[in-house]
Formats: C-alpha cells, structure tokens, sequence
C-alpha cells in the first residue's frame, strides 16, 4: 500500500499525457520543432532562471520576518523543493522540505517555518487571481463575450472569497480558538494547529511593505513565465489571442497546474491549459499544450540541479528521512 501511495500521482500523470497524445491535442511534433528553436531554449532557460531567483526572493520576505536567512540559502531550498515537488510523489512535498531545514535555525520553530511556505503560495495565489481579474475586466470592456464574462465573472468571485478570507477569518479563527480551550478532541486539536499555522498569513496580509514587494514580485514572476508561452505560441505559426486574455487563462492554468496532484503539474496542466485556450481556437488550445509542456521541461533541468544540492547535502537527506519515519 505504501509502494502504491508513492507511484499511483506519477503513473496518472503519464496516463493523461498518453490520452492527450492518442486523442491528438499533444502534438509531439510541435514539441520537438520548439526545442529545436535555440532562441526558444536560451529565452526559456533565461527566463526560468530568473524566476528561481524571484520565488527565493518573495519567500524570503516572509522568511525575514521570523529568521534570518542567507538569499543563496532560500536559492538553494527553493531548488531542492522543486525537485520534491517533482520527483519524489510521497508524503513529503518540496514546500514540506523547506520548512524542515528553515527550521533547523533554533530561532523558529517548524510550525513558523511552515508558516512562511504557506504565506508564500497564498500570497503568490492572491497576486495571480488579482491580475486575471483586472486583465479580464479590462479585456471585456474593450471587447465583450460570453467566454471572458463567464471566466471573468469566476475570477471575480474567487479573488472576492480569497480576499474576504485574509480579511475576516482571523476573527473567526479567534473565536473557534476559545472554543477549543480544554477540549479534548483529535480533530480539534488539528483544526487549532492549522488555525496557528495560518495566523501568521493574515497578520502579513496587513503588513503593507511585505504585501506590496510579494505582490510586485508575484507579478513579475507570472509576466516572466507567461511572455514565454506566448512566444512559444508565436513560434509554432499560432496566432496568439491578445494579451490580457493570454495572459488570463494563463493564471488560471497555473493554478490548476499548482494543486498537489500530478508531480510538477505533469497532465494536469497540460488538459487544463488545452481546456482554457481551445475556447480561443482548437491550434491555440494545441499550442498552449506544447507552450506548458516545454515550460515543464525547464522546470525539470532546475529540479534536476535542486536534486544534485539534495544528494550533496547529507544533512537535508538526513531530516527528509526522519520526517518520513515520523509520519509514519
């Protein structure tokens, strides 16, 4: 049981490829005609790159905030949580990893250096939602349809809830905490863990400076990555939508792409972009297919280099396996 708990996230993944390849949306042609492009593969490199440095960089905004920690460090971490993220489909996840060894600083215990991980997703989802929704309303006021308002209307609502969330459940948060006072209950017990855990991220919310430099950060990151596919899409003879609707369905392939059920988002983002983007056209919905699998691809060179600061690093393989005999 333990073997298929490891293997069944990766086996799945490869089935959705498998499915995409046979029904015709995954054309490996075009795959291989982009990474025959050299321009292609410096400009994904490049740009990959840089975006290792901006998560490193919007982590450490909430990593300073409880401990100090070298930026090559958060580099190094990032790295090696990629490659958990990617290869290692257990219970220990990449942003699992980075707290272990964050916390191996005597100043902060586990549960705060979970916290910041935390921080960091949310804040990097929040940024996302933010940006679909304003470039989804800009898109429809210039040119109205039912396809953006339907998407537009859902951006809107989920930037609505994740906003009121940060806004109010603090409150709520603190008034289920008071009721757990001398209960004895396992699910309790729990639900008190996740509501400390997730303290920390409603008071960063309200820190302005933090918030701001997360969000430019976030921004940057999506703009980075996202001007990649477009030109990915432009390279294979695709006639791209505009901009701010790119960029949109973008977001929310990446989303989809970030929920831990495919190691690396493999299959999963691949039907999720071919979903968004064949409602432009079915060549887009192909092009965006082969766009987010190079993407991927890259993702795999820098997660292959966090595997090799991994295995050089007796330490971090040391505390991976105790948490494991831990949990069980």
């Amino acid at each position: 049981m333990r073997i298929l708990n490891k293997i069944w996230r990766p086996l799945l993944a490869l089935l959705l490829l498998f499915i995409l390849v046979k029904k015709g949306p995954f054309d490996l042609q075009q795959l291989k005609f982009v990474l025959g492009q050299p321009k292609i593969i410096a400009l994904g490199l490049i740009i990959f790159f840089g975006q290792v440095v901006i998560w490193s960089y919007r982590w450490k905004l909430f990593v300073d905030l409880v401990t100090y920690v070298r930026f090559f460090k958060t580099i190094q971490l990032t790295l090696v949580g990629m490659f958990f993220n990617f290869f290692i489909p257990g219970g220990v996840g990449g942003d699992i990893v980075k707290a272990i060894e964050l916390s191996k600083n005597k100043t902060v215990s586990r549960t705060s250096a979970l916290s910041t991980v935390m921080s960091d997703r949310i804040f990097g989802l929040f940024a996302m939602i933010t940006l679909a929704t304003a470039f989804l309303g800009l898109d429809y006021l210039q040119n109205p349809s039912d396809f953006i308002f339907k998407i537009g209307l859902s951006s809107l609502l989920i930037f609505v809830g994740i906003t009121t969330a940060l806004l109010f459940l603090p409150f709520i948060f603190t008034f289920i905490s008071k009721l757990l006072v001398s209960k004895d209950s396992k699910i309790l017990v729990n639900l008190e863990k996740l509501i400390k855990s997730l303290h920390f991220t409603f008071i960063t919310f309200r820190n302005s400076k933090v918030q701001l430099k997360s969000f430019l950060a976030s921004s940057l990151s999506q703009f980075l990555a996202i001007y990649y596919l477009y030109s990915v899409v432009a390279a294979l003879g695709v006639t791209p939508p505009s901009f701010l609707i790119f960029f949109s369905l973008c977001c929310f392939g990446f989303v989809a792409s970030a929920l831990p059920i495919m190691p690396g988002g493999v299959g999963v983002g691949q039907y999720a972009f071919y979903f968004l983007f064949s409602n432009v056209s079915e060549e887009v919905g192909k092009a965006s297919i082969t766009a987010i699998t190079t993407l991927q691809i890259f993702t795999l060179s820098y997660a292959l280099l966090g595997g090799l600061i991994f295995a050089l690093n007796p330490t971090v393989k040391h505390d991976v396996e105790e948490y494991e005999r831990n949990q069980g």
